[in-house]
């Protein structure tokens, strides 16, 4: 046995999209990497691999796993060879167990094996020299070819022909009595295979296991004889011509079961070589499983009498617990009169492949075993229905999905409801009812009152019972819409799966997983607990999501846990708001609890010791509350800075290789800049500097200003608050026609120091009405900004962001700016905006700190002039 330790080490080491980049080529995609998928046919890539999670899983067929999981799958191997395999990628050597015991083991196992390999060597070389055994090969139409790749062979007449290889004392070494190549009565010793067809059955190596003997006489009895259970075979889980059919399953994509050695030998001889068969045994679910890990789709074909129909009914309930969603059984009925075998011979490969075409699903199959023998007019008919399927249903626990497709097709077979079967089965999940923050406060009513419940006259609920009425019993208030029931194993899967996804914060919460789920009843917190002490098996070294899978490889939830996983990079939650999520988990689960409790003692009479114990809890229930709501502010707020620095992230990206662009030094107007446009993907082509010849948004900005104002074109708007009768000093026009030029010159060209401005077109920063109206008010002076800043957007990125007479007309409502993106709060109040001109300096503009979010790009809105 490999040690867990190992196991974990080397999946630490291992990189997935190494492993898995040596069978496909991957391709980035976000934070995951993409392919087609190499394990079922697709156009369209629907193959992830998660580099932080060590996991990968394909959306279109299903597959999901670690590094390890993926060999198993794309090799086909057993879980202690993938390891091997994993383990020479990365030069790491496998410890093997080499306790005495241990070695005494492989040690046995080599030598029986060793038998075995020098008793089919004999009988093979014993067939060669028999005319009669090959005339009965001959005669049942196997050729010389088939019995090579199979390695048939025949067994001497004599008591005690393996003398001709194990001489002497070796005949009598208790291997051989071990392995069942010999037999023992009465102290002598003599063959258990004589004057036999021999079909040597070999591991999944290649290695002879074990042997099946067939009689060449009609009438000797009996027909076939078996080698025993043995160290090294095991007839629950080997299926003949596995070994020699392996590829033939994966290439087809099938896999075909029938009875015997003759019906595989034929079966393979005629092009069918994807078919095996059960040893002496009936089919067992290690078969089915071993099967369904070569291929999603199994045929059952057996004989058309009854026992072949009872061979196959014993098939459907081996496939029934170990099926899973997206596997296919299928059933071959042949007709009464046939085998494979002789089907083979009387109608040819086309025949056995028409028959294969006909094959029943397994819901076909089960609904007609169930419905064999019974009138369903009767209800006592329909109620044995129920009462056989049950247990074959309840078995599938691997297949959710097509259980419930099959109880739906019961239910409508035994003219109930889908609900009455699950009722009846104890199937339907368990719901609980989370309830609305109570409203308790220190009236808790009188003493010895029992709570009830019931409408006022006005027809809402009152605290105290009737209409109002004292005395006729307290009621708590009720909320008067509908709550929808939230199921809280909803909340603990969650938890389960950001557990699943980041193991290091399993250590994080321990307290909390003690508290909360070790003495837990419920399935999902248990699943918390198994994941918990999984992870905390090597002294909580278990951090890497693959290595907790393997930790959890031999679990009976494994393909729940994987399930959760492969949801769970769809939604690529980062680690700090998995860690966040938790958090509130545990405080909901905690407020679940303590309403319960007040839920159980509002049952109680009303007492003094019933209000002494509900006090601290309704306080408790308020305290929770507000942590609660705290954790989700907190979660809140940090989503809205991962995704900010995300979007940065991105414009940063893409405004890689371009020019530096300036922003104004002013912090209010670069803020104004970044929320209009300023993280703005623009076009290529949006990003042709504006033409000299034409004038700019901001001088036709001004322009308009000068007009209304009845100044000078080069002079800029008067300062908001001013009466309209105030004259501006010429001294304070300047200033503020040099101020207006430096706010203004980061979207084109300066303003001209004089000459009137005429109004461009395409490029009027006010519209008609606004540009006449003659009152000036602090909302003016911030459209006309606005205003100037956005048809400088507009012309960048070619699209218009708002249309003009509905954003700058004075008459429009004085309602606030557009609302701008979470995180830009510090945009200009009305009196900052009237105030600019003022008391705005120089000095201070060149010593100002931008007061802008940290994740705001280092670009700006125009290129710096060349």
């Amino acid at each position: 046995m490999i040690p867990e330790g190992f196991i974990s080490s080397l999946l630490e080491r291992a990189d997935i999209v190494d492993v898995i980049g040596r069978y496909v080529t991957l391709k980035k995609s976000g934070r995951n990497f993409m392919a087609c998928c190499p394990f079922h046919k697709e156009k369209t890539p629907s193959f992830s691999v998660s580099p932080s999670k060590q996991i990968f899983k394909c959306f279109g067929c299903g597959k999901a796993g670690n590094a390890i999981g993926f060999l198993m799958d794309i090799e086909h191997l057993e879980f202690p060879e993938a390891v091997r395999r994993l383990a020479d990628i990365y030069g790491m050597q496998v410890p093997e167990d080499n306790s005495p015991h241990r070695q005494e083991e492989r040690a046995r196992a080599k030598t029986l094996g060793e038998y075995m390999k020098e008793a089919a060597d004999f009988y093979s070389e014993t067939l060669k020299a028999t005319p009669r055994a090959i005339d009965y090969l001959k005669q049942r139409e196997i050729t010389g070819e088939t019995a090579l790749r199979f390695g048939l062979g025949f067994s001497p007449d004599g008591w005690h022909g393996l003398q001709a290889i194990f001489p002497g004392e070796k005949y009598l070494a208790k291997e051989l009595l071990e392995v069942g190549l010999v037999l023992e009565k009465n102290g002598s010793r003599y063959d258990a295979f004589r004057g036999r067809i021999m079909f040597p059955i070999r591991s999944p190596k290649g290695l002879v296991i074990g042997f099946g003997a067939r009689t060449m006489k009609g009438d000797e009895q009996p027909k076939y004889l078996n080698s025993p259970e043995t160290p090294i075979y095991h007839k629950g889980s080997e299926l003949y011509g596995l070994y020699e059919g392996r590829s033939a399953v994966i290439d087809r994509a099938r896999a075909i079961v029938c009875e015997g050695y003759m019906d595989v030998i034929q079966l393979s001889q005629a092009g069918f070589r994807e078919a095996v068969a059960a040893l002496g045994t009936s089919i067992t679910p290690e078969h089915v499983k071993k099967l369904f890990k070569l291929t999603d789709t199994v045929y059952f074909s057996f004989d058309g009498d009854s026992a072949g129909r009872k061979a196959a009914r014993r098939a459907l309930e081996a496939a029934l617990p170990v099926i899973q969603d997206g596997q296919a059984a299928r059933f071959v009925l042949l007709p009464p009169e046939h085998d494979p075998d002789s089907l083979i011979k009387a109608e040819g490969a086309e025949g056995y492949e028409r028959e294969i075409e006909k094959a029943l699903p397994l819901t076909e199959f089960l609904k007609s075993l169930l419905i064999e023998g019974k009138s369903l007019t009767y209800a006592e008919e329909r109620v044995k229905l129920t009462a056989e399927a049950k247990p074959l249903i309840l078995s599938m626990k691997q297949a959710p999905v097509l259980r419930l497709a099959l109880m739906r097709e019961i239910a409508r077979l035994a003219r109930l409801q889908l609900e009455d079967l699950e009722r009846e089965w104890n199937t339907g999940a368990p719901e609980r009812t989370v309830l609305p923050p109570m409203d308790i406060s220190t009236d808790f009513g009188p003493a010895g009152q029992r709570w009830n419940s019931g409408p006022t006259a006005a027809g809402r609920f009152s605290r105290w019972g009737g209409a109002g009425s004292y005395g006729r019993g307290w009621q708590p208030r009720r909320q008067s819409y509908f709550e929808p029931r939230v199921r809280a194993k909803d909340v603990r899967e969650r938890m389960l799966q950001c557990f699943l996804a980041y193991p290091g914060l399993l250590s994080d919460f321990t307290p909390q997983i003690e508290d909360e789920f070790v003495t837990s009843e419920s399935a999902s917190s248990q699943y918390i607990v198994e994941v918990w002490r999984a992870a905390a098996h090597e002294d909580g070294s278990v951090t890497n999501t693959a290595a907790l899978l393997a930790c959890l490889e031999k679990s009976p939830n494994y393909d729940h846990y994987a399930r959760l996983l492969a949801e769970e990079m769809t939604i690529e939650t980062p680690q700090e708001a998995a860690r966040l999520e938790l958090k509130r988990g545990f405080l909901e689960l905690e407020l679940d609890q303590v309403k319960d409790r007040l839920l159980k003692l509002s049952e109680e009479p009303a007492t003094a010791d019933t209000l002494a114990k509900m006090k601290p809890l309704a306080k408790r229930s308020r305290d929770i509350e507000a942590l609660i709501s705290e954790a989700a502010e907190e979660e809140k707020d940090w989503r809205r800075r991962a995704e900010e620095q995300s979007r940065t992230a991105a414009f940063a990206q893409s405004e890689k290789g371009r020019a530096d662009v300036a922003y104004s030094n002013n912090p209010k107007v670069r803020a104004l800049q970044e929320h209009l446009f300023g993280k703005a993907a623009m076009d290529e082509a949006a990003k042709t500097a504006l033409s000299v010849r034409e004038p700019t948004a901001a001088q036709t900005s001004v322009a308009a200003v000068a007009a209304r104002n009845g100044a000078p074109a080069t002079h800029p708007p008067r300062s908001a608050g001013k009466s309209e009768n105030t004259q501006v000093s010429s001294t304070q026009t300047s200033a503020v026609a040099a101020r207006a030029a430096r706010v203004f010159g980061s979207f084109g060209a300066p303003p001209p120091s004089g000459g009137a401005l005429g109004v461009h077109p395409l490029n009027a920063g006010v519209s008609a009405p606004a540009a006449a109206a003659p009152v000036q008010s602090a909302r003016s002076r911030r459209d006309e900004i606005a205003e100037a800043l956005m048809a400088q957007a507009e012309k960048r990125t070619g699209r218009t962001l708002q249309t003009n007479d509905e954003f700058m007309s004075e008459e429009s409502s004085p309602g606030p700016m557009p609302e701008p993106p979470k995180g830009l709060t510090d945009l200009p109040s009305d009196a900052e905006l009237a105030g600019w001109s003022d008391d705005w300096s120089e000095a201070e503009e060149a010593q100002a700190e931008p007061q802008i979010p940290a994740d705001m790009p280092p670009s700006g809105l125009g290129r710096k002039a060349r």
